[in-house]
C-alpha cells in the first residue's frame, strides 16, 4: 500500500487530540534527553508539526507549547542526570578535574548562551543540560534559560514548517519525510565515523 499525504493527514485528524498531543510531547521529551536526543531529528519533526498546523490540523501556538514544554522536561531529566553523574569518579574527574578547568570556567561564564543557543543546534541540543547539572548550576536559573531556548527552538521549527508548507504546497509532507530520513542517516554515519 502506497503511503500518501492524505493518509498522513487523515491519521492526524482521526486520532484524538489527546493522543496527537501525547505523541508530539513524547517526541519532544525524547529530543531533550541526553544521548537519545542526539539521534532524534527533533527540528525536522517540529517543522513537520508546523506544516500540519498550516493544514489546519492543530493550532500553531498550541504545538509550540507542547514541543517547548516536552523538550524542557527532557532537559530537566538531563540536568538531574548530570547532578547524579558527579558520583561517578571518571565523570567527576572530567567535569571538576584540574586538567579541564579553563574549559569549564568558560562554560560557567557563558552558560546562558550555551543553554539557549544550544537548543537550536541539532546534535548538541541535549548535552548542555547534562553539563549544567554536573557543574551544579542553580536549578531556577537553568529552568529560566532552558525555557527560553526551548521556546525559541519550538517557535523556529513550527513557524518554519508553516512557511515551507505555504511555499511547497502539496509536496511538503514527502519533502519533510525525506529530510527526516536523511537527517537520521547523517546522524548515524557521523556517529560511526567518530567511533572508527
Amino acid at each position: 500500500m502506497e503511503f500518501s499525504q492524505t493518509e498522513l493527514l487523515s491519521f492526524f485528524t482521526e486520532v484524538s487530540p489527546f493522543v496527537r498531543n501525547l505523541v508530539i510531547g513524547l517526541f519532544a521529551f525524547g529530543e531533550g534527553l541526553p544521548v537519545i536526543g542526539s539521534f532524534l531529528p527533533g527540528g525536522t519533526v517540529a517543522i513537520l508539526i508546523g506544516a500540519l498546523s498550516e493544514k489546519g490540523i492543530m493550532n500553531s501556538w498550541h504545538a509550540v507549547h507542547i514541543i517547548a514544554l516536552g523538550s524542557m522536561l527532557g532537559d530537566l531529566i538531563g540536568f538531574y542526570a548530570g547532578r547524579n553523574l558527579n558520583k561517578v569518579s571518571w565523570f567527576k574527574r572530567f567535569v571538576h578535574g584540574e586538567n579541564h578547568r579553563k574549559k569549564w570556567d568558560l562554560f560557567d561564564r557563558h552558560t546562558a548562551i550555551v543553554i539557549i543557543l544550544g537548543k537550536l543546534l541539532p546534535v548538541i541540543r541535549s548535552t548542555p543540560a547534562l553539563f549544567a547539572g554536573a557543574r551544579r548550576m542553580n536549578i531556577f536559573r537553568y529552568i529560566f534559560y532552558v525555557l527560553i531556548g526551548s521556546y525559541l527552538w519550538a517557535i523556529a521549527g513550527v513557524f518554519a514548517g508553516k512557511y515551507i508548507a505555504q511555499v511547497a504546497g502539496d509536496y511538503i509532507i514527502p519533502v519533510i519525510f525525506a529530510i527526516v530520513v536523511v537527517s537520521i542517516l547523517v546522524a548515524i554515519v557521523s556517529r560511526f565515523k567518530k567511533s572508527s
